[in-house]
């Protein structure tokens, strides 16, 4: 990490239409830029409807200005219409001046997604910022049972913090336990930080969304954690020391490097 990293994340509800969701949008990032911010992060699907991306509207112009607006960074992940006509869930990262610097279309697709015929990607990808190496995964990518294959290959690429845009879906009585769980145990084990944005209340699927969304720093832990059901802004320092304290000191250095080779042996 090049330096440290004042970040706000949003917890909001999935907007019931696009105008709402604009303004939703607008108000949150600026009651987050209201404050010393470099970054900051949006939910999953907090900003258009899906039937108005199918017919056109284009989610990332509209970020892309509210970056410009407010002179933030700015992270999060919609569904998107492509030049090819087909949807991908993508998650953005725009610069203060509006640039999208990166884009990474969602590897493990959720049931619902792949009824809607939304397109998995299929490559993970790291960036520069002027704070050091990212990576995003939405959602999903974070928390299934190979998410920390992923969360190696984005280390051993050199991320630094691994922006994890969300839509909390509350689908069995331990879904908070593996959301939070699984985020805590990866940016550990990989020595990252995770910065997740999430979703609150009723949402298109039958499963209300849990909210909690975290701020994980592998060597201070939880920074922050938002509720069950309310709108929050959560705030935190990615600090350069905490990083390197554990990456320099007991944290990779008692990892295995790579998958250790081994057979199972069933009767």
């Amino acid at each position: 990490m090049k330096k440290d990293i004042r970040v706000a994340i949003i917890q909001a509800e999935v907007p019931k239409s696009t105008a709402l969701g604009e303004t939703q949008v607008d108000r949150l990032v600026s009651e987050a830029a209201s404050q010393p911010v470099d970054l900051v992060g949006l939910p999953e699907d907090c900003l258009a409807s899906f039937k108005d991306i199918v017919d056109g509207y284009d989610p990332l112009n509209y970020l892309s200005g509210i970056a410009r607006k407010y002179k933030t960074d700015l992270f999060g992940a919609t569904i998107v219409k492509d030049t090819d006509g087909k949807l991908y869930n993508t998650g953005f990262y725009f610069d203060r001046s509006g640039e999208l610097i990166n884009r990474h279309d969602k590897v493990v697709l959720t049931p619902p997604e792949a009824a809607d015929g939304i397109v998995a990607g299929t490559a993970l990808s790291v960036f520069d910022t002027e704070f050091g190496k990212m990576s995003i995964l939405v959602c999903k990518d974070s928390f299934h049972r190979y998410s920390s294959w992923f969360f190696d290959a984005v280390r051993k690429a050199g991320a630094d913090v691994v922006l994890i845009p969300s839509f909390s879906l509350n689908v069995s009585p331990r879904s908070i336990e593996l959301w939070v769980d699984s985020l805590k145990a990866n940016a550990k084990w990989f020595d990252v930080y995770t910065v997740a944005p999430g979703t609150i209340g009723e949402n298109r699927t039958e499963f209300p969304s849990f909210g909690h969304a975290l701020i994980i720093c592998p060597n201070r832990v939880v920074l922050a954690e938002g509720s069950e059901d309310r709108e929050e802004i959560l705030r935190a320092v990615l600090d350069v020391k905490s990083l390197e304290e554990i990456r320099n000191t007991y944290g990779s250095k008692w990892q295995p490097a790579e998958v250790p080779v081994f057979e199972v042996e069933a009767e």
